[in-house]
């Protein structure tokens, strides 16, 4: 795990400071507009707080194909994985307000940040307030993105098409599958398997692990069958990754996951976890779950009790998907043709199976 953070933190330290450069840059060009740069402070803070790991992963992976390729290209590159952090802190500004999160990344989150400056300073319904303002900052961070994407100049025209094209088809499924999370979440009965599979598979797979991987493939004139495979190989690693992400939601302190304590409990998400403790859970235990689970009050004691059931059905079961998914990413990663390449989804692949946070 050490490993994959020590290249993260090596990549981020490139990106941060382009980003934040990049925000000064764009800023400028809307002084006149009041709320314009208290805006940009709040986006530019938010941006760098995250592990980058989409941005992190593009530049690593795009390296361990051709590093020729990539120390001649590498301006191009960073204005990609640049678009890669700015697209993904729109879509988790957005999240948050769906979600009605209160924390991200161990701080308040965008929307609430605006709702207490809207209680500070005596503006009505600050709820409103904060998710209005959030979800124009959220929606602004797309076109921040694009416009990353004009600057690109070293790579043949026709491979900076291709990259805007990929990105923004990716991005269209992921709001997709957002809107599935929202549905599943809500709705009264329990989704079935399949639908919630494909939510992972769109909502967090996909965009964190295949378009990072499919990107840096296609900038390496990667084979149509080397690029399926690599974004086969994204889509495994992107499961494993969301699965920890549901364990770590409910059963991680708020340190550790950044986010508000037991959030998934108190949100009623309805994940692999959920649905496998309805298969296995006895009469009295479903309908303890069924009044508790989804609770915004819900109380330590009651949180406490429904770990004890996702443990006791969830967990094995959990782990052996788990299992399953990394043998199938580790047979997909023998037949990449680089070296390098394979190596460091090996390492990604250890990463996503024992992170923490």
């Amino acid at each position: 795990m050490f490993e994959m953070l020590k290249k993260l933190q090596a990549t981020k330290n490139i990106t941060d400071p382009f980003l934040l450069e990049l925000l000064d840059e764009e800023s400028q060009k809307f002084q006149g507009q009041t709320l314009s740069q208290a805006a940009f402070a709040k986006l530019k803070n938010f941006i760098i707080s995250g592990k980058s790991v989409r941005s992190g992963l593009f530049l690593l992976v795009a390296e361990s194909f051709k590093r020729e390729n990539y120390l001649k290209k590498r301006s191009d590159l960073i204005l990609v994985a640049a678009a890669l952090e700015l697209i993904h802190s729109g879509l988790l500004i957005h999240d948050d307000i769906i979600d009605q999160d209160e924390l991200r990344r161990g701080q308040d989150s965008i929307w609430h940040q605006y709702a207490k400056e809207a209680r500070e300073g005596k503006i009505n319904n600050p709820q409103n307030y904060g998710e209005s303002l959030a979800i124009c900052l959220g929606s602004l961070t797309q076109y921040l993105a694009q416009l990353a994407l004009e600057r690109l100049s070293l790579l043949p025209a026709t491979t900076q098409k291709v990259i805007k094209r990929t990105i923004n088809q990716e991005i269209i499924k992921t709001y997709f599958a957002e809107m599935l999370d929202s549905k599943i979440t809500l709705q009264t009965n329990a989704p079935t398997p399949s639908e919630v599979e494909e939510m992972y598979l769109f909502k967090t797979a996909r965009y964190t692990f295949s378009l990072p991987l499919q990107l840096a493939s296609i900038i390496n004139q990667q084979s149509t069958k080397q690029v399926e495979k690599i974004v086969k190989i994204g889509e495994k690693l992107g499961l494993i990754f969301q699965i920890k992400d549901d364990e770590i939601s409910l059963f991680a302190s708020a340190e550790k996951s950044g986010k508000s304590f037991a959030s998934d409990i108190r949100e009623g998400k309805k994940t692999l976890h959920y649905l496998y403790v309805l298969e296995s859970a006895n009469s009295l235990e479903k309908e303890f779950l069924q009044e508790f689970y989804g609770q915004k009050e819900i109380d330590q004691q009651k949180i406490e009790q429904i770990q004890k059931l996702f443990k006791k059905h969830a967990n094995a079961k959990i782990e052996a998907l788990s299992e399953k998914l990394a043998a199938e990413a580790a047979s997909l990663i023998a037949e990449i043709s680089s070296e390098k390449t394979r190596e460091l989804l090996t390492t990604t692949l250890n990463f996503n199976l024992t992170r923490e946070s």
